[in-house]
This record gives C-alpha cells, sequence and structure tokens, in this order.
C-alpha cells in the first residue's frame, strides 16, 4: 500500500469517526429537548438532518424548526425552518442558512448551540 492510499483511508476513518460523534451527540441532544417540541406535525425530516429542535417564529403567527444538516462530507448548515399556524395547508419553508466552517464536532454543536441561543433570544 502506498503513502497515498494509506492517507486516503485513514481520512475515510476520521470522517466516519466524526460523523458518528456528531449523531450520537444529536441523539442525545434530541432525547434531552424532545419535551420542549410541541408541533410534531411539521418537523423537517431527512437522511441529512441531525438535529431538529424548536424555535419561536419570526412572527407570533410561525413556528421554526432549527436544523443540523450535513450538505456535503465537510459541509454543515445550520437552516431555520418556519410555517405558518394562520393556514390549514400552509407548508413548511426554508427562511435562513449559515455554513459552519468547521469539521470537529464540538465545533459543529457549539456554532448550532449559539444560533439556537440566538433565536430564542438569549
Amino acid at each position: 500500500m502506498t503513502i497515498l492510499s494509506e492517507l486516503i483511508e485513514k481520512m475515510k476513518d476520521d470522517e466516519k469517526g466524526n460523523l458518528q460523534q456528531i449523531v450520537e451527540l444529536c441523539d442525545q441532544i434530541h432525547e434531552e429537548e424532545k419535551e420542549n417540541i410541541k408541533h410534531h406535525d411539521h418537523i423537517p425530516k431527512g437522511p441529512n438532518i441531525f438535529l431538529v429542535l424548536e424555535v419561536p417564529g419570526r412572527t407570533i403567527k410561525e413556528i421554526g424548526y432549527l436544523t443540523l444538516e450535513r450538505e456535503s462530507e465537510n459541509l454543515y448548515l445550520t437552516v431555520l425552518y418556519t410555517i405558518s399556524t394562520q393556514h390549514v395547508n400552509a407548508t413548511i419553508k426554508k427562511q435562513k442558512v449559515w455554513e459552519i466552517d468547521d469539521h470537529r464536532p464540538e465545533k459543529i454543536l457549539t456554532e448550532y448551540a449559539k444560533k439556537y441561543k440566538y433565536l430564542r433570544g438569549e
């Protein structure tokens, strides 16, 4: 095996390790916070959405959800979705996207927590 192929294998293992850590941490956070989610009907879902927490909407007539998503191998996003409570057939809409410029699990979750705190007005 060449040095290059060894480095590529190590990179793959590191990425899987980081991803696994993020998934495990998000699962723990979800377990602790799931009683704070009052509106389960409209939660954003997808294969690359790791965590969804409810936040206040931009107005009193909205419900907001903050997600932690993976866009590509090393690109993570924090996304704000909102849905109107005034319309029966309202659909959830993506309102704001923040890129997280790091690949370390603790840094990714710290950036997510900062946005969560900001959107809750803390």
